[in-house]
């Protein structure tokens, strides 16, 4: 979302751009010949940008305003073999970086002032799945189980959040930071919090994927496999942390992204739709 825009990508190619006004279609954006996996916004040099990854390297940037073009403004692949080809997720941060996470198991630091390849991390075992970005941190997902943190002001590892517990390694999914915690949810249906780098929370959900995490102050949304949106609130004592059930909306699909703005839930569908739920209804 930006500059008064919401942005959808799908498996069909398209970019879907809709008003925040009224949520009406403004207009689509066309180019990419792989499914789109991924999809992030960013403010550079006083313009937005809308940046799109998909699952053959490609990696397209598109100007964002009111004229909206349909032509990227730039494009570029990973030079990736095609066994490992694909771009998984995308994340922006403050220092003038576009970090894409790929098939190949690594994650690519590209400079969005000519789009040139910064560095590349490596370390995850297996594909890297999802990106967050908060308080001067990187923090990716992978399918090995486990979480890296990096450091955005020379990309050097900080720190591996793992769970040792026996059963615990599944693929993760999603992940969501907010002050000094960072959620993950996985293929298996568990939750797992940290707080400081420390495993605070692990709690199975459901007994399938949350594809979805959003953490927004102390309100915690999943959503996944089991088609409902799940509200929980976390519950914080000197001591230990807990999770409050609050309720929970069914959905007519599998939930695939969560969304919160302006006191609104935001939520991407598998059947294509998009649907908006106001906080106070």
């Amino acid at each position: 979302m930006e500059g008064g825009f919401l942005f959808s990508s799908s498996y069909d190619k398209t970019i879907n751009v809709w008003s925040l006004q009224d949520f009406s279609h403004v207009q689509t954006l066309k180019g990419h010949e792989h499914k789109i996996t991924a999809i992030v916004v960013v403010d550079n040099d006083n313009q937005s940008l809308c940046v799109s990854g998909d699952s053959g390297s490609g990696i397209f940037v598109w100007r964002v305003g009111t004229s909206l073009k349909q032509e990227p403004l730039n494009k570029w692949y990973e030079t990736n073999d095609w066994i490992y080809r694909g771009v998984h997720c995308l994340a922006v941060s403050g220092t003038g970086y576009l970090y894409t996470g790929s098939r190949d198991k690594s994650i690519k630091a590209w400079s969005l002032e000519d789009y040139s390849l910064g560095c590349t991390m490596i370390g995850h075992k297996s594909t890297v799945s999802c990106l967050a970005v908060a308080s001067g941190i990187l923090y990716s997902g992978s399918w090995d189980g486990s979480i890296r943190s990096w450091w955005l002001t020379d990309h050097s590892p900080l720190s591996v959040l793992e769970d040792d517990a026996p059963g615990s390694i599944a693929p993760v999914l999603s992940i969501s930071t907010e002050a000094n915690f960072v959620v993950s949810s996985y293929e298996n249906g568990c939750l797992k919090i940290w707080k400081d780098d420390v495993l605070v929370k692990s709690e199975k959900l459901q007994n399938a994927s949350i594809y979805a995490v959003k953490l927004n102050g102390k309100w915690l949304y999943t959503g996944g496999m089991n088609k409902a949106i799940n509200i929980q609130e976390l519950l914080e004592d000197k001591s230990e942390l807990e999770i409050r059930d609050v309720a929970s909306i069914s959905c007519d699909s599998i939930v695939t992204s969560i969304l919160y703005w302006d006191e609104k839930l935001i939520v991407g569908l598998s059947n294509r739709e998009i649907k908006v739920y106001d906080k106070g209804s």
